[in-house]
């Protein structure tokens, strides 16, 4: 993948979102005209000619410019007496405040661009649909229209407006939405320990560090208003040691009994899945690695399907074989494998005493490291990728062509959409195999840095 090429990740999510639109096309939009996808002056063209056009009743993707050049894409306008109703497709299972605010941007600029729109309309996958179903039945609408004089949305829309009209921009401000944003590091340089590694701070908090200027959480002032808890991890930064609690630590880790199992599953999801027995965007596991801890070091299985036909019960069998009937099975947070094992189980009944022994054996490390080790290299983070570095140094992920489980989940959807190439199915097939080797890697070197902690 070329630099600034797209995320694996973010091209699934693309996919997806593709598949979704074009069902909507075809189920709900079909006696549509559909602008195609062109250089703007020729879509926005080719949108003022359909609408000038009266036998036109509906309009798929048209596209729009307001005064000052902003450009925008619908993904349909119906026409109604007055004007056009909107409406504004996503592939998510329930109307969410950012799909609101997404569909009533595009609506504002639409009327800034001089269309009259009546109502807007959100448009959104129906959960209680099942690959054979009727096709009518995938998708649920909501009129949301209303939401278009909330208080709220009414400041977003105005703020938005003046600053992309602003010339210079506007300088860099510390708002909550900073907090989860990944461009922090652009707005405000890099920094070792960023605010946004702390918790997030009440509004009022958040404006007094904006006008201290603070970005690192090192700087924070004593005078601003902080929870104990957000006191103390300020205060872990500043020491720079991390804080241990070995006795809990000892009592956790004597629960783990041998022989000692590390699990980690990677999955597929789709928006529409290929399988009956899958809800929408339901997880079905496509890999697992295990590693198992012997006496002379780690012995390592793994599994991963073929991108086509049906493999669940394939890799279900196989689970149950390299998992044995012994020992404690340690995974990093315990919900996703427990959910993977119960899927399995459902999907082949006659597995189910097997896989739900192996759901019993499930040791979650998670909890363990996050009530009895505090330390400064997590950044406030106990994801596996922030502690595993921070427990074992020079560990790492950085060396991998996939890093990430956003990633890992996006290449076996778009191999099992058939949206890679053949020729680099075993490249991708092999970086999968060893991300996910890597994570239970990651379990068994921090089981035993806590080990070494407490020796």
């Amino acid at each position: 993948m070329g630099q600034g090429s797209p995320s694996l990740q973010l091209q699934a999510r693309f996919a997806e979102g593709n598949i979704v639109d074009r069902k909507a096309q075809d189920i709900l939009f079909s006696d549509g005209i559909t602008v195609p996808f062109s250089r703007n002056d020729d879509a926005i063209d080719t949108t003022s000619t359909l609408m000038a056009d009266a036998k036109v009743d509906r309009i798929n993707q048209p596209t729009l410019r307001t005064p000052n050049g902003e450009v925008v894409r619908l993904d349909s306008m119906e026409r109604t007496a007055e004007g056009w109703n909107h409406e504004e497709v996503k592939s998510g299972l329930s109307v969410k405040d950012k799909h609101k605010f997404d569909a009533l941007v595009s609506t504002d600029r639409a009327l800034r661009a001089g269309v009259s729109i009546e109502d807007t309309w959100l448009v959104h996958l129906n959960r209680g649909w099942r690959l054979g179903d009727l096709d009518l039945d995938l998708f649920s609408t909501e009129n949301i229209t209303g939401s278009m004089s909330d208080p709220d949305m009414v400041q977003f829309l105005a703020d938005t407006t003046s600053k992309l009209a602003a010339d210079p921009p506007p300088a860099a401000a510390l708002v909550s939405g900073c907090w989860g944003c990944p461009h922090f590091s652009n707005c405000f340089g890099q920094t070792d320990n960023p605010i946004t590694d702390l918790s997030k701070p009440k509004q009022e908090s958040i404006a007094e560090l904006s006008r201290h200027g603070v970005v690192d959480i090192a700087d924070i002032p004593s005078g601003v208003k902080l929870t104990k808890g957000q006191r103390a991890h300020v205060e872990l930064i500043r020491n720079g040691q991390p804080i241990l609690n070995q006795d809990g630590l000892r009592k956790r880790l004597d629960e783990i009994q041998n022989p000692v199992r590390h699990l980690d599953f990677e999955s597929a999801s789709f928006a529409i899945p290929l399988h009956a027995d899958v809800p929408l965007w339901g997880h079905v596991a496509t890999q697992y690695s295990i590693h198992l801890e012997s006496g002379t070091g780690l012995v390592h299985h793994e599994f991963l399907v073929e991108a086509e036909g049906d493999q669940r019960r394939a890799l279900a069998e196989r689970l149950i074989e390299d998992l044995g009937t012994e020992g404690s099975i340690v995974v990093w947070s315990i919900a996703y494998e427990r959910g993977r094992i119960r899927d399995m189980a459902a999907w082949f009944p006659d597995l189910a005493p097997q896989l739900n022994a192996i759901e019993q054996r499930l040791y979650d490390l998670l909890p363990t490291v996050r009530s009895n080790v505090k330390h400064p290299g997590f950044h406030n983070s106990y994801s596996l990728k922030s502690v595993a570095p921070a427990l074992v140094p020079g560990f790492g992920y950085d060396d991998l062509d996939i890093a990430g489980g956003g990633d890992a989940q996006g290449a076996m959807n778009l191999m099992m959409r058939g949206k890679i190439a053949a020729e680099e199915v075993p490249v991708l097939r092999e970086r999968l195999l060893r991300y996910c080797e890597r994570d239970t890697e990651a379990t068994a070197r921090i089981l035993q840095a806590l080990r070494d902690m407490i020796a």
